[in-house]
């Protein structure tokens, strides 16, 4: 029973020593001076020279501005975008396929995670000509491509890569 003890005093013994050279060893540190002491020789001040006179005489030798106007960039030629007068006279809405399962409760699970971000989201169940049933969750409709590219923002912040789907608006039209 005793040397069970012993062995226990000694398995604290050894961290307090090495704590405490660690703190001995940074208060040594912090007694050294700044500078260095005596082991680097003195060279920026010289008895023929003050410093100051060695940094007004010559002035630092900058060789880029002789290159700058010398230097030209050929940027190529693209046009500025322009949006398809056709697209905007379609009057599309824009949906968000955030995921697809096979299961609801994955389904929940992802509708719920996208809707802590704010948004709405819904679950469609999809058949599958092999019999299977797919839930997707799909979020929007959105009416504009700005409000649907701050929707896709908010989803790929929590690593959701959504997939984009057009489609003609309802009920106008």
């Amino acid at each position: 029973m005793a040397k069970k003890k012993d062995s226990t005093s000694l398995r604290w013994l050894i961290p307090v020593a090495l704590l405490s050279g660690f703190v001995g060893f940074l208060v040594y540190l912090d007694s050294l001076e700044p500078d260095g002491g005596d082991s680097q020789p003195e060279t920026a001040t010289s008895p023929e020279q003050p410093p100051e006179q060695e940094s007004s005489s010559a002035p630092p030798d900058f060789q880029f501005y002789e290159m700058l106007p010398d230097s030209e960039v050929a940027t190529p030629d693209i046009e500025a975008y322009r949006p398809d007068k056709s697209e905007s006279e379609q009057n599309l809405e824009y949906i968000l396929q955030a995921g697809s399962f096979r299961s609801q409760e994955d389904a929940e699970r992802q509708r719920a995670q996208v809707g802590f971000q704010g948004l709405r989201a819904r679950i469609a169940e999809v058949s599958v000509d092999d019999g299977g049933v797919w839930y997707r969750v799909m979020v929007g409709p959105f009416d504009s491509r700005s409000r649907m590219n701050q929707a896709v923002d908010r989803l790929v912040e929590i690593n959701i890569q959504p997939m984009v789907r057009r489609r003609k608006a309802e009920g106008d039209g």
